[in-house]
């Protein structure tokens, strides 16, 4: 099973759905790398060689836009900086309330509250 950004990417799905799979990968992205590294529309994850793989990743990567690990990163420190400035936003996050303002009377019962270490 290939690893393509520290995401498996399963042998029997085919290998545009399977990349959608990587944290801020979309369809549109994961089509145009597909065609980019030479994989067909029907082409499934057990057609990725370790060549093939690296090949991908290198793509991705260099799409120049944090993926993975790297974006989770990148969004849990804006959130966690706006709870330090105690913004509205930021107060809303701490208490797992809807932060766009979406209504809250009847719906948003279920977001358990944001666990940050914030001081």
């Amino acid at each position: 099973m290939p690893y393509i950004i520290g995401t498996s990417i399963p042998e029997d799905k085919v290998l545009v759905q399977s990349l959608s799979h990587v944290y801020g990968l979309g369809l549109t992205q994961s089509v145009n790398l597909c065609k980019k590294a030479g994989f067909g529309s029907d082409s499934r994850g057990s057609d990725v060689s370790f060549s093939k793989g690296q090949i991908l990743e290198k793509l991705a990567e260099g799409a120049s836009i944090p993926l993975g690990a790297d974006l989770r990163r990148f969004q849990n420190n804006k959130i966690r900086r706006l709870c330090l400035l105690s913004t509205y936003r930021g107060s809303r996050h701490r208490k797992g309330l809807p932060v766009r303002g979406q209504r809250t009377h009847t719906n948003s019962k279920k977001r358990p509250p944001l666990k940050l270490n914030v001081n």
